[in-house]
């Protein structure tokens, strides 16, 4: 195993982990207020809006994952009747325009975190304990490490087994 599928793999594991305790976060924020309106008639402000940051989170966090696994969308009507050599080329291509697309979303949301956190913006309802750019930081982070994951798919780290389509 090469040094860079080593990383791959290694890197592989923090975003599983970090999609996990995220995933679990949010399941327990939700059930907590469920209860607490349930079975108490009571309800928290926080616990709405941190759910709603931390689903979002999530999202980014498992495209990073459907990166990682090539499972992200794409057509597959006429990608299907090429030649494998082809078909090859094609993916490349089109990892390098998701590149380029990752790469400037990754630059835009670090001037928009940064626009946020110049201008102070905090929670107007919630009163969470920390300013809008912490959660905000997810996107420049986000598209970052799906950058990353293109530029490893372009040197040809790919998953062992390529994830089966739809139809299959």
């Amino acid at each position: 195993m090469t040094a860079l599928r080593r990383f791959s793999a290694i890197l592989g594991k923090i975003e599983d982990g970090i999609a996990a305790i995220v995933l679990a976060a949010v399941l327990f924020i939700v059930s907590y207020e469920i209860v607490l309106r349930s079975v108490f008639s009571l309800s928290n402000l926080w616990t709405d809006e941190l759910s709603r940051v931390l689903l979002i989170v999530m999202t980014y966090v498992s495209a990073i994952g459907l990166t990682r696994d090539g499972a992200h969308v794409r057509i597959e009507l006429f990608i299907d009747w090429l030649p494998a050599p082809a078909r090859a080329v094609l993916e490349k291509v089109s990892d390098l325009f998701c590149l380029v697309f990752s790469l400037t979303a990754t630059w835009l949301g670090y001037l928009y975190v940064k626009e946020s956190a110049l201008f102070g913006f905090a929670f107007a309802h919630s009163n969470l304990p920390f300013p809008v750019w912490v959660p905000q930081l997810v996107i420049p982070v986000g598209f970052a490490a799906i950058s990353l994951r293109l530029i490893l798919r372009l040197a040809g780290i790919r998953p062992e087994k390529p994830v089966a389509s739809v139809e299959a």
